[in-house]
């Protein structure tokens, strides 16, 4: 009896995190201040910042109260741009891992943008592309299976018994992505943005067996971005957020605002909350979020209320979410060319 019990727990704990990790497969990595780092989002944002060199960084904690072992997320980027004239060239470098909970699912990504922005008539048009590599494996040699079962034995189960499952299984592919991007300055007080990208243009095949098999092949990502600054009284600005996200029959739509106040020509602060739906579907999240920046460095908090129909299990608890970004001065003359003849 007790082996039966036990033996169902695991089962049906098995079956919550896969489907968790279903949900974050159909989704691709994704963090809730997507803002802190755009090029994770667009490869086309990686010419298109005031400024020379930006990094940035962010560390996610979810799930944390279904499983005892939670879904943690971890990215870091590194762009440079260079300038030609009024144009601007922008390369990058980016490094993600995430690892998912009690099923142990790793999955990293190294990933290299370029993209270059072209300015005409107050408007800034940039296009740009992201090739990198992708490995996933999962941690099988950590469970436990049906064929190991130890009945004449001290415990439940017996890890010298053969599991019958491959658990060096793992997948490697290659990812590619594009993007385009807009900015303007429509009055002295607002400036619009635009973003529209394509994730695993190359429908990669993905099956840790190596398997051909029809519903292996991962489904295109498409992203919508609309955003902005708007000025508001004396130092204080806001601004709006909405993100769209489809891959193959999962959706992720988030809206929302952050609002600024400059205390000192060093020092930011910023709050705000947005609030994440199925787009089609019900209600999923609220994300709040505070923040600081101090000269260059910028430093944000997160965290996500769940508040879906898996509330029941994580009691309102979603992720926690920290990001850093330096961004340093841009290197882009200022200097306005009058002409003359030459002597």
């Amino acid at each position: 009896m007790l082996v039966t019990v036990y033996k169902q727990i695991k089962l049906y704990s098995l079956a919550i995190m896969l489907l968790l990790v279903g949900v974050a497969n159909g989704q691709d990595i994704h963090f809730s201040q997507f803002f802190v780092m755009p090029m994770a989002l667009n490869p086309a944002e990686t010419a298109l910042y005031d400024g020379n060199v930006r990094i940035a960084c962010a560390y996610r904690d979810q799930w944390r109260a279904v499983d005892t072992k939670p879904y943690e997320t971890i990215s870091v980027g590194l762009e440079k741009q260079f300038h030609m004239y009024d144009h601007t060239f922008g390369f990058g470098l980016q490094a993600m891992r995430d690892e998912s909970g009690y099923i142990g699912l790793e999955q990293n990504k190294l990933l290299a943008s370029g993209a270059f922005a072209l300015h005409v008539n107050g408007h800034v048009l940039s296009a740009g592309a992201q090739l990198g590599l992708v490995y996933k494996t999962a941690g099988l040699s950590d469970h436990t299976f049906d064929e190991q079962f130890d009945f004449g034995g001290n415990n439940v189960f017996n890890k010298d018994f053969a599991s019958g499952e491959d658990a060096d299984a793992a997948l490697f592919h290659a990812a590619v992505h594009v993007g385009v991007a807009w900015e303007k300055q429509l009055s002295y007080n607002y400036i619009a943005h635009v973003g529209v990208s394509m994730f695993n243009v190359n429908t990669p095949k993905e099956s840790l067996y190596g398997m051909e098999l029809e519903n292996t092949e991962q489904g295109m990502r498409y992203v919508v971005q609309l955003g902005g600054t708007y000025g508001l009284k004396g130092k204080l600005s806001v601004e709006p957020k909405i993100l769209y996200m489809r891959q193959t029959k999962a959706t992720d739509f988030v809206v929302g605002a952050l609002l600024q106040q400059a205390v000192s020509d060093d020092l930011g602060l910023y709050v705000g909350t947005l609030f994440r739906y199925g787009f089609s579907s019900n209600y999923d999240a609220s994300i709040w979020t505070i923040g600081a920046k101090y000269k260059r460095i910028k430093l944000g908090l997160s965290y996500d209320v769940n508040v879906s129909q898996l509330r029941q299990a994580t009691n309102y608890r979603g992720a926690f979410e920290v990001t850093m970004a330096y961004l340093s001065p841009s290197w882009k003359s200022k200097k306005i060319a009058i002409p003359c003849e030459r002597i």
